[in-house]
């Protein structure tokens, strides 16, 4: 429709100019012909529209799910999120039963406590067998003392350094429990990992789940991606980074986007490659599943066009709503023109097809036709 308004308006301002210069006998006109031509058309894809990102959210500690995220509904009574949600990055979905596990955190600092008094009894007892073994070497190497009763003083100051490390250990186990502990009793909230739509819940509050149970079904369409295919042959047309408009029957407006991911392998039933043009979805009002178009590159029409040059193209004098052509005829030693109504389709650059009433090799008034009338004698420009 825009090209042919192009044509209309072109085809109007001359007319207006048509009315205030008039005429003379014999106008001088610029001739060509009708040509044929095979143009280029680019390929046409058939994309789906999929979210940047679909994820299932899974529970990671077992129990009784106390709790569900709460949101307001439509009929303004507070409900269980539920499919259609919108939920924030960050968002406490469910919420297993927490008192097991604080138990066992509580348990598992007892445990850390207890290592503690059993590493300071071990210290109080490596300082004493630690003066008990000075006074016994020093005694033993003046003579005061027998080999047997140093030999055991520093046995058990060797003992109590033995003690001493094992309670080390110790407390450094009792503290790894406390931090699995805690880690457990975190994991017993389900927490959406971004900004998303819920798709899915499979879980009501007093469900028993185990771990990684899936509790909901989360994607993200900040950002959509079109997914369509490509055969081999026209795999060159596409690159990553090149910009992609893609339309949308359910979106007035096209849709920007960039290609982002070209499948390095074809499909082995199809024998295409799969191709991702991902746009910006900042409204949402992109939905996963929605059927697009976009246009690949280019190749040849398969059937060849008949175009004039667009400056060719007249009102028709029977028909002001139509459009027409002068052809050149030669009648009596004179040079005439006869006005031949045509119809039109696509424009190719500034020539535009004609798919009626014309054919190869016609020869037409190319400039000059809009100050023409029909039957009148023309000069033929050089």
């Amino acid at each position: 429709m825009r090209r042919i308004f192009l044509v209309v308006l072109t085809i109007s301002t001359v007319a207006c100019r048509k009315e205030n210069i008039p005429a003379p006998e014999i106008q001088t006109v610029r001739a060509g012909r009708v040509e044929q031509i095979m143009p280029e058309a680019a390929e046409r894809y058939s994309a789906t529209i999929s979210p940047i990102a679909q994820i299932d959210l899974a529970f990671k500690s077992a129990g009784i799910v106390a709790t569900v995220h709460q949101v307001r509904g439509a009929d303004g009574r507070m409900r269980d999120v539920q499919p259609g949600d919108l939920v924030t990055k960050g968002t406490e979905l469910a919420v297993v039963r927490m008192l097991d596990y604080e138990q066992r955190v509580q348990q598992a600092q007892a445990q850390v406590a207890q290592a503690e008094a059993q590493f300071a009894q071990a210290q109080a007892n490596l300082r004493e067998a630690e003066i008990e073994y000075t006074r016994a070497k020093t005694l033993f190497e003046s003579a005061s003392l027998v080999k047997p009763q140093y030999d055991q003083a520093k046995g058990r100051y060797e003992s109590a350094q033995a003690s001493v490390e094992g309670a080390k250990a110790a407390i450094a186990n009792a503290k790894s429990v406390v931090d699995q502990t805690r880690l457990s009793l975190a994991d017993t909230t389900v927490r959406a990992p971004f900004t998303g739509w819920i798709t899915a819940r499979n879980i009501e509050t007093g469900s028993l789940v185990g771990n990684a149970t899936p509790g909901f079904s989360l994607m993200d369409t900040h950002l959509v991606k079109a997914v369509f295919a490509v055969p081999d042959l026209s795999l060159k047309s596409v690159r990553l980074g090149q910009r992609q408009t893609v339309l949308l029957d359910a979106v007035p407006q096209p849709l920007a986007g960039v290609v982002t991911a070209i499948s390095p392998q074809a499909d082995p039933k199809g024998r295409v490659f799969l191709v991702e043009v991902t746009i910006a979805n900042p409204k949402e009002e992109v939905r996963p599943g929605m059927i697009g178009t976009l246009e690949v590159g280019a190749t040849r029409a398969s059937s060849p066009r008949l175009v004039v040059p667009l400056g060719a193209i007249v009102h028709a004098p029977a028909n002001p709503e139509g459009f027409a052509v002068f052809r050149i005829r030669e009648r009596g030693g004179k040079v005439i023109v006869e006005a031949q109504e045509i119809q039109v389709g696509n424009t190719y650059g500034n020539s535009i097809e004609v798919t009626s009433g014309a054919a190869a090799g016609d020869r037409i008034v190319t400039l000059g036709g809009s100050l023409l009338r029909d039957g009148q004698e023309v000069r033929l420009l050089p």
